[in-house]
């Protein structure tokens, strides 16, 4: 019996088949009518390239009813929207109607996912820009909302087998948890495995320099250090591989190409050693090199998370409740719950919920979070109060004047995440040079091995995977966005905010400082 599977998700498919899709003139089976509509919306939105880049089934999708439609409809209603969408840029064309909206996108599984969410929803009409981020599964689409709404665009990205929820620290929390728990993991797997299998060398190496050591001896040697060395290679360094082969199928050459051909050649080629009992093992080696590549990662990571972190500091220091005026009394309610003109009561050691003017009263506030001036600052009646800031010294009414996204502490985190966004001339160059690099690499370690080849047959192998790993391109692709990210979230914990990326390339040539009437100075 043939064993049919669905060509969208992969799924197996009862035989005979009644769901079908063209896709570049061949009908290809479905599962289901879900999978069957979009794979068509794939093809008919000219994105049929999915299929060839993607290094992952995609998501079974199940009809979209109206039950389903009529849900996402409530994210139309503005009250709803005002946690997660605020208002971009105005263009002489939409002056009032362009938003951006922050979402959590679950399903993504690699950058082949990132191309079809981009490509497929800026197709879409109204939409104006698409950045979906791979690390952190968070999406900023600007759109016009004279022309499109916000549920429609959710619709679409059900279509196509993702799920899109309203960006929540929280959420986002939980998925960096996730990854930098699988980073320890796989860096733990492999450190372990390179201190056991250097144990094991050690013995190999003294062995050969004695002489003494019999075969059988030096054969479980290197069986055990094999079977150790195994789950560094498949565990440890499976992100390499895995990104090597997305590089090669989109006809992009990547640092991972040269490093997986490397590890993979030399652990293939101990391998061989070991049941054949020809040649020399390398286990230590690329045991060690994998954990260094590792190491080096999870460092830029850790850096990543940090100036994400940093962001979310802000949000933290919003209260989730408040004293709010109601009938005359004060009660106590969600800052969710608070609108313009509302009137607030602000206590001794609370953080303020919105941005305001003070009414009754007069205190000091600490906005040393905000402004980086770490001396409380007296207010009085008619001074405006920052949300995020804290009440020092006395009871305060204010009555609110802005509120969520509007705030003076929502822009300051706005600024901060399209910072961390923008890609400066000096990160693009690298790319294009590390890729070019790469090109060059590999072009040299074929020459390498034909060369030695004709010199020393025995020893080109080797030589040829030394090429390849001491001319790995790490410090191109890992360390300039890591020394960006870094600089950046350094640059914020000093009070400085850094609100475009070529900022930091401009550093060197300043000569001029300016500061603005309303800055503060500390020595």
């Amino acid at each position: 019996m043939t064993d049919t599977r669905c060509f969208h998700c992969t799924l197996p498919v009862s035989e005979p088949a009644v769901f079908f899709a063209e896709v570049e003139g061949t009908q290809q089976p479905m599962c289901c009518p879900g999978c069957k509509a979009v794979t068509e919306a794939i093809i008919a939105g000219g994105l049929e390239n999915y299929y060839q880049h993607r290094t992952e089934s995609a998501n079974q999708v199940t009809d979209l009813n109206r039950r389903l439609q009529e849900e996402l409809k409530i994210y139309d209603r503005e009250e709803i929207q005002k946690d997660f969408v605020r208002p971009a840029d105005p263009t002489p064309d939409h002056q009032n109607d362009r938003l951006t909206a922050s979402l959590l996108i679950d399903g993504i599984t690699c950058a082949a996912c990132v191309w079809l969410l981009e490509n497929h929803l800026e197709a879409l009409d109204g939409v104006e820009q698409v950045s979906v981020n791979l690390s952190t599964h968070e999406a900023q689409i600007t759109w016009c909302r004279s022309e499109t709404a916000l549920s429609t665009l959710l619709l679409e990205i059900h279509r196509i087998g993702y799920k899109a929820f309203p960006w929540r620290a929280d959420q986002q929390e939980a998925l960096l948890k996730k990854e930098n728990r699988l980073f320890i993991r796989r860096l733990a797997v492999a450190g372990i495995g390179a201190m056991q299998v250097m144990m094991y060398a050690i013995a190999l190496y003294a062995g050969a320099i004695s002489e003494d050591m019999p075969e059988i001896y030096r054969d479980l040697i290197r069986i055990f250090s094999a079977i150790v060395a195994t789950p560094v290679i498949f565990y440890s360094a499976a992100p390499f591989f895995k990104a090597a082969w997305r590089d090669i199928k989109i006809r992009h050459l990547g640092m991972d190409v040269p490093v997986s051909i490397a590890i993979g050649g030399a652990y293939l080629a101990s391998l061989w050693a070991t049941f054949f009992s020809n040649g020399e093992v390398y286990y230590d080696s690329v045991s060690m090199f994998t954990f260094f590549l590792l190491t080096g990662r999870y460092l830029e990571l850790r850096a990543r998370h940090a100036t994400a972190r940093a962001a979310r500091a802000l949000t933290n220091l919003l209260p989730p409740s408040c004293l709010k005026e109601v009938n005359g009394q004060y009660e106590r309610v969600p800052v969710a719950d608070l609108q313009p003109d509302d009137k607030v009561r602000i206590l001794p050691g609370d953080a303020i919920p919105a941005d305001g003017v003070l009414i009754c009263g007069s205190t000091s506030v600490n906005e040393s979070m905000l402004t980086g001036e770490y001396l409380p600052i007296e207010k009085q009646q008619g001074d405006t109060l920052l949300c995020s800031s804290i009440n020092v010294d006395h009871p305060v009414e204010i009555k609110v004047t802005k509120v969520g996204e509007e705030t003076r502490v929502a822009s300051i985190i706005q600024l901060l995440q399209r910072a961390q966004q923008d890609k400066p001339a000096i990160a693009k160059l690298a790319d294009k040079v590390a890729g070019w690099f790469v090109a060059c690499v590999l072009l040299v370690a074929i020459f390498v091995y034909w060369g030695w080849s004709g010199i020393a047959p025995e020893d080109a192998f080797w030589i040829t995977l030394s090429v390849l790993v001491v001319t790995c391109p790490c410090a191109l692709s890992l360390a300039t966005p890591a020394a960006l990210t870094a600089a950046t979230g350094y640059l914020h914990r000093m009070g400085l905010l850094v609100t475009r990326g070529h900022v930091l390339e401009g550093l060197q040539s300043i000569d001029h400082v300016i500061f603005d009437k309303t800055g503060t100075l500390t020595k």
